[in-house]
């Protein structure tokens, strides 16, 4: 989804309540991202097992960044 408009807007806003109003992933999805999760590092925390991912990354973020690329590439 690409939300676009002047700055605020309220743009970042509706798109991090988004999540609670999608819904919740499936055991399979939710196991796929846990791998994920696990693999970069993160952590795990069990009341968010099922809930979307949401990301924010930084206007300035290059594309390399946002698939996890750099000296050592993570997921």
């Amino acid at each position: 989804m690409l939300l676009f408009g002047p700055p605020g807007t309220g743009k970042t806003m509706l798109a991090s309540r988004l999540t609670s109003i999608q819904p919740d992933m499936t055991e399979q999805e939710a196991l796929e991202c846990a791998a994920i999760k696990s693999i970069s590092g993160g952590e795990f925390v069990a009341q968010d097992w099922c809930r979307r991912p949401f990301r924010t990354p930084h206007h300035t973020s290059s594309a390399v960044a946002l698939v996890g690329g750099g000296r050592n590439p993570r997921p």
